[in-house]
C-alpha cells in the first residue's frame, strides 16, 4: 500500500472511530432523555390520577364497571395503564390489563421513597405514594413509549446512514486530498529519476510559493546533495585522468628505455647510465603510487591513533633523511623562540599523518631552493605554536599560489623539477583535519614562506 492509500485508510479509520463514538454517545443521552421525558409524563399522569380519582371523595361509592369506563377513555387519551392500591392492605382497587404483578418489594420501595420510577419488560413504571383523608394509596402508572421507541429508530437508521456515507465521503476527500498531497512529491520524483551521471549538473527547482513547507526543504537537501555527488564525480573523474597521465608517462620512459638498450649491445658504462635513467623514473612510478596510496586512505577515513607527539622529533627526524638526500643542502631548525615554553611543541595529532605533511612541504622548500639554504623556526602566536619554513627558491606565481594544493598541479615555472602534483595536495588534506591553519607567502625570485598554526 503506498502512502497515499495508507493516508486515506487511516484518516477514513480514525474519522470512523471519532464519529462512531461521537454518534453512540449522542444516540443513548437521546435514549435516556427520552426515558427520562417519559418518566415525568407519567409522574404528571399518577399526579392527575390522584387528583381525578380522591379529590372527588367517592371512592368508596364507584363500583368496578365506572372504574373501566374511566380507565378506558383515560387510556384512549394517554395509551397508559393505570392501577391503585391500599398502601396498607396493598389491596388492589384500580386494575388494568397489563400481565405484569408488582409484589411488595416494589410497593414498599414506592411508599418509601414517595416517587419511585423503574422499568419491567421493557416497560416503564411510576409508583406515586398520595395521602388522602379516606387513606393512603399507591397509584402506579405505566406505560411503553412507543412514539419515543419510533423516534429512536429512526434516528439510528439516520445515524447509521450517515456513518456509512461519511465514512465513503471521507475516504473518497482523503484519496483525493492525499493526491494533491503527494503531487509535489511525484513531480520531484519523475525529475530525479530524469538525472543520471551525465546530468549531474541539473538542480531541480523550487516552487514559487511563498513560505518553507517540506517539498521547498526536500528540494533544498537533494539539490545540495547534488552539488556533493557533482564535485565528488567530478573529483573522481579528474583524478583518474591526471593518475592515468602521471603513471603513464613514467612507465612509457622506462619502457622506451628498455626498447633503446635492447636494440644492440651497449658498454657497461652505457648500461649503467640506462640504469640510472631507469631508477630515475622507477622511483618517480614509486612516489605516484605511494601518494595514491596515501591519499586513497586519507579520502576513505578520518586520522586514526591520535596520540600527543613532540613535533621538534618529527622535524628533526626528517631532517636526518633529507641530509642523507640532499647531502649538500643546508637546513637551519631554529627552536630559540620557543626554550622556555616547550611545552607548544607537544600536539595532539596522527604522528604517520603529520609526518607525511612536513615531509612534503619541507621537501618542496629543499627541491625549490636547492642548492640554497631552508630555515625552520618555531615561534609563539598567541599561545599557539606556528611553524615557519622558509625558502630561498624561485617563489610562486600570485595567480597560482590557490591552485598549489590542486590535485596533480603543476606550475609552469616548476614543471622542470621532478614532482607528481600530490603532495601539497595530500599535506592540505591532513592539515584540514587536524585542525591546523596553513598560511603561504611568496614573492617571485626571493622565495617562499609556509607557516603552519597548531591548534
Amino acid at each position: 500500500m503506498n502512502l497515499k492509500n495508507k493516508l486515506a485508510v487511516n484518516s477514513t479509520i480514525l474519522f470512523a472511530f471519532i464519529v462512531g463514538l461521537l454518534l453512540i454517545a449522542s444516540f443513548l443521552l437521546f435514549k435516556n432523555h427520552r426515558k427520562d421525558l417519559y418518566y415525568e409524563r407519567l409522574e404528571d399522569s399518577a399526579l392527575i390520577t390522584a387528583f381525578f380519582y380522591f379529590e372527588k371523595d367517592e371512592i368508596t361509592k364507584m363500583d368496578s364497571v365506572s372504574y373501566e369506563e374511566i380507565e378506558t377513555q383515560y387510556n384512549k387519551i394517554t395509551n397508559q395503564s393505570i392501577r391503585i392500591y391500599n398502601a396498607k392492605s396493598k389491596k388492589l382497587y384500580l386494575h388494568d390489563d397489563v400481565p405484569i404483578k408488582l409484589g411488595d418489594h416494589e410497593l414498599k420501595a414506592i411508599s418509601k421513597d414517595q416517587i419511585l420510577h423503574f422499568t419491567i419488560d421493557n416497560r416503564q413504571f411510576t409508583g406515586l405514594y398520595y395521602k388522602d383523608n379516606q387513606g393512603d394509596f399507591i397509584i402506579v402508572v405505566s406505560g411503553i413509549d412507543d412514539v419515543g421507541n419510533q423516534q429512536l429508530e429512526r434516528l439510528a437508521i439516520v445515524f447509521i446512514l450517515f456513518y456509512i456515507v461519511g465514512i465513503v465521503l471521507n475516504y473518497l476527500l482523503g484519496r483525493f486530498l492525499s493526491r494533491q498531497t503527494f503531487r509535489p512529491f511525484e513531480d520531484v520524483i519523475s525529475k530525479v529519476n530524469t538525472i543520471t551521471t551525465e546530468n549531474l549538473h541539473s538542480r531541480l527547482e523550487l516552487p514559487t510559493a511563498s513560505g518553507k513547507d517540506e517539498i521547498k526543504e526536500l528540494i533544498t537537501t537533494f539539490n545540495y546533495l547534488l552539488e556533493r555527488l557533482e564535485n565528488g564525480v567530478s573529483i573522481q573523474k579528474n583524478f583518474l585522468k591526471n593518475a592515468s597521465h602521471e603513471l603513464k608517462t613514467p612507465l612509457t620512459i622506462i619502457i622506451g628505455d628498455i626498447e633503446v638498450a635492447l636494440q644492440h649491445s651497449r658498454t657497461n658504462e652505457q648500461y649503467e647510465e640506462i640504469l640510472k635513467s631507469l631508477r630515475k623514473d622507477t622511483l618517480h612510478l614509486k612516489y605516484t603510487l605511494d601518494g595514491l596510496l596515501i591519499l586513497s586512505g586519507l579520502e576513505l577515513s578520518e586520522p586514526h591513533q591520535m596520540e600527543n607527539i613532540r613535533i621538534d622529533e618529527i622535524l628533526w627526524s626528517i631532517l636526518e633523511k633529507k641530509a642523507i638526500e640532499y647531502p649538500t643542502v643546508k637546513i637551519a631548525l631554529n627552536l630559540d623562540a620557543i626554550i622556555n615554553n616547550e611545552d607548544l611543541l607537544t600536539v595532539h595529532a596522527n604522528r604517520h599523518m603529520i609526518f607525511i605533511a612536513l615531509y612534503n612541504i619541507i621537501d618542496n622548500a629543499i627541491k625549490f631552493s636547492f642548492p640554497l639554504p631552508v630555515n625552520i623556526i618555531a615561534l609563539e602566536d598567541n599561545g599557539k605554536l606556528l611553524i615557519k619554513i622558509i625558502d630561498q627558491g624561485s617563489g610562486i606565481d600570485q595567480k597560482d599560489i590557490e591552485s598549489i594544493f590542486d590535485l596533480f598541479f603543476r606550475s609552469d615555472r616548476t614543471r622542470h623539477i621532478q614532482g607528481q602534483g600530490l603532495g601539497l595536495f595530500i599535506t592540505m588534506q591532513i592539515l584540514k583535519r587536524h585542525n591546523i591553519t596553513l598560511a603561504v607567502d611568496s614573492e617571485l625570485e626571493k622565495g617562499t614562506v609556509f607557516s603552519l598554526l597548531f591548534p
